[in-house]
């Protein structure tokens, strides 16, 4: 008797961007959204990137995601974000990726000093390779360099940002051709896009690349992509593959520090503090227009996620949430871009075909 295909359900969100004082994503709203994933029968959880701005003084949400209280597993990524902050090194945050084994990057599969932050893991038939889109290259040497600390992104004069470089490519590429070849089905998860449906970095073309390679090899064994960081709702299949453009926990709409608007005027907001080892000191209401980035921000009223159901045989369920412009505040429509939305779409999706 043939058995059923084997399934497995997990949380998902993205740009959390988790800073004291900067944007409004809390503590409070990172528990929401794993006690939704433990309500909803999520058996892990995957975040896109830009989880925190600030990993070294944040200690009170690192906690609250590496050791949460409902025993998730969880697994993120590098978005450009992580390293923005002094006193924020690669060192620091690769471990805080995720509170599992897994099998880092580097040629003994082991942590090592964290300068290699893209890994791989196995949950039953599926395979998750997680990677990281932070890789340019260096005018002064023509080699492909990480992002270093103090940035949110690739140095000024650097070429093909946002990339994996060529290194992660070909471990990818062998990651993924292992998976093919052992009838393992792959769950990429990464903070820039690789579809080009959307807007989606320089190498992203050599990606899809391998993704077609390896899916000639067996059918269907990449077949869901995952990015964030474009802060949009958006999902199609393309070349047999679902890709999954993740909109941010809360962060609905940010434009550049140029413009600014005062579109919350005098409202306030429950802010929480913290001392240097996360413990709370105090809640107040505090004047919006006192947090760093809410002039540039328009944020939604609650932390949005998706519950994801993958099935062997090819099917994805995506189960959103909906939420509303806080305080019912909307940007000007001019400002919109496709996507744009306080919300996660649902869909049923079927893969693995042409």
């Amino acid at each position: 008797m043939i058995g059923q295909p084997e399934s497995l359900r997990f949380a998902l969100f993205a740009d959390f961007h988790y800073k004291k004082g900067m944007y409004i994503p809390s503590v409070a709203d990172l528990q929401a959204i794993l006690e939704r994933a433990s309500r909803d029968g999520a058996q892990l959880v995957l975040q896109a990137g830009d989880l925190c701005n600030d990993y070294q003084h944040s200690p009170e949400l690192i906690r609250a995601y590496l050791q949460n209280p409902q025993g998730l597993p969880v697994y993120g990524v590098y978005g450009n974000h992580e390293l923005e902050t002094p006193d924020n090194s690669m060192a620091i945050v690769t471990p805080c990726l995720c509170n599992r084994e897994v099998v880092w990057g580097t040629p003994d599969g082991a942590i090592g000093d964290g300068s290699i932050a893209y890994y791989f893991f196995d949950r039953g038939v599926f395979r998750f390779v997680c990677l990281d889109t932070n890789y340019s290259v260096d005018p002064a040497t023509g080699e492909y360099v990480h992002n270093p600390s103090v940035s949110h992104g690739p140095p000024a004069g650097h070429s093909f940002g946002n990339s994996v470089g060529p290194r992660q490519l070909r471990w990818m590429e062998t990651v993924l051709t292992d998976a093919a070849r052992n009838g393992k089905k792959c769950i990429v998860l990464s903070h820039f896009a690789f579809s080009g449906l959307w807007w989606s970095p320089a190498g992203a073309a050599e990606v899809r690349d391998v993704f077609a390679k390896v899916n000639a090899i067996r059918r269907g064994t990449v077949f869901l992509a995952i990015n964030g960081h474009l802060h949009t709702n958006r999902a199609a299949v393309r070349d047999g593959i679902l890709w999954l453009d993740v909109n941010t926990a809360r962060n609905t709409l940010w434009v550049r520090n140029e413009k600014a608007f005062d579109h919350y005027g005098d409202k306030t907001y429950l802010f929480t503090d913290y001392d240097a080892d996360g413990n709370e000191t105090e809640r107040r209401e505090r004047p919006i227009c006192e947090m760093r980035m809410a002039k540039n921000t328009w944020f939604n009223s609650s932390p949005l996620s998706a519950m994801v159901t993958v099935c062997e045989n090819g099917a994805v369920e995506v189960e959103g949430s909906e939420s509303s412009w806080l305080w019912g505040v909307a940007p000007d429509p001019s400002l919109y871009g496709a996507g744009v939305e306080p919300r996660i779409s649902g869909g049923s999706y079927r893969t693995g075909e042409d």
